[in-house]
């Protein structure tokens, strides 16, 4: 009798044991061509120059997707297909679909859009060179992700990096300037405009187009005034140019290597005296965070 009920209780674990398995086989859920969705977010989280998370929906955005094994089907896999937001992010031509649970998805995006990018190894972005306007500052923000790996059924986290620098210029009037003079425009010389990225990588491959001049725009007037620059070194170049009201040019030139890196913040602090411009600090942090200030950052 011990026996049998042995025997039964043995065979009731069993069944119960099978039963498991088939519920869990039937609760994992099954992505196969299902839609997939986006996550956008530029980071940091806060920045007052070109784009942040409040004002990427006015603006659309390139997006690269391969799924393996799909011989470029276009269910599953795109080439710079726009995305633009429509009460959510959009993708343009039809949405994408996962093929399947395992399949392998690589994907990466680039800020602000274009069709002509041509080699996504080499695309060619440029700045604008009157950045007076907040439009144009915006213009000149270049923002990427470099390659992803996607997860079947999550959300792609299209996760922007800005490529580029921002320089802040702080005017502080010395003591022996008349008390209604007030700075008109900023202008930074010698300056590369031209950047080479290499979307897959999100990595710049060169700067180009040197010897340029850009007028920043005024963010407090006559005091706080910033650009979007590409990355690059200033051999002892670097030059500001302020402009009065009475059209009086004062000039600052560094005496020393500033290197502007990708994705990095600026400031530069200058007293504007009579005769001369003398500079305090020019301090850096990572684009979008609190300056912090501190010493002259050269290479």
């Amino acid at each position: 009798m011990k026996k049998a009920n042995i025997l039964a209780t043995a065979v009731l674990a069993t069944l119960l044991a099978a039963c498991s398995n088939d519920s869990d086989v039937l609760n994992t859920p099954d992505y196969a061509d299902t839609p997939i969705g986006l996550n956008v977010n530029v980071g940091p989280m806060a920045t007052r120059a070109g784009y942040d998370n409040t004002n990427l929906t006015g603006s659309s955005f390139g997006l690269y997707l391969t799924t393996e094994g799909t011989n470029s089907d276009e269910r599953y896999n795109c080439t710079n297909r726009e995305v633009r937001y429509e009460s959510g992010w959009t993708i343009q031509g039809g949405q994408l679909l996962w093929k399947s649970n395992d399949a392998t998805v690589t994907y990466y995006a680039y800020l602000p859009y274009t069709g002509t990018v041509g080699d996504a190894a080499s695309y060619a972005f440029t700045v604008q060179t009157d950045q007076s306007s907040d439009s144009n500052v915006k213009a000149s923000d270049f923002l990427c992700t470099g390659t992803q790996t996607a997860t079947a059924g999550t959300a792609l986290d299209i996760n922007f990096q800005h490529a580029l620098s921002k320089l802040n210029v702080t005017l502080t009037k010395g003591t022996e300037l008349e008390d209604g003079l007030t700075f008109k425009s900023v202008k930074l010389s010698n300056c590369a405009t031209e950047i080479v990225v290499n979307l897959l990588e999100g990595t710049i491959v060169k700067t180009t187009n040197s010897g340029q001049t850009i007028t920043l725009y005024a963010t407090t007037e006559n005091k706080q005034y910033e650009c979007i620059l590409v990355p690059q070194t200033f051999a002892q170049s670097l030059k500001v140019e302020i402009t009065d009201n009475n059209g009086k040019v004062y000039t600052f030139t560094s005496n020393k290597d500033l290197t502007f890196a990708s994705g990095e913040e600026y400031t530069l602090n200058l007293t504007v005296g009579r005769d001369k411009v003398t500079t305090g600090t020019i301090s850096a942090d990572p684009w979008g965070e609190e300056q912090q200030g501190g010493d002259l950052v050269t290479e």
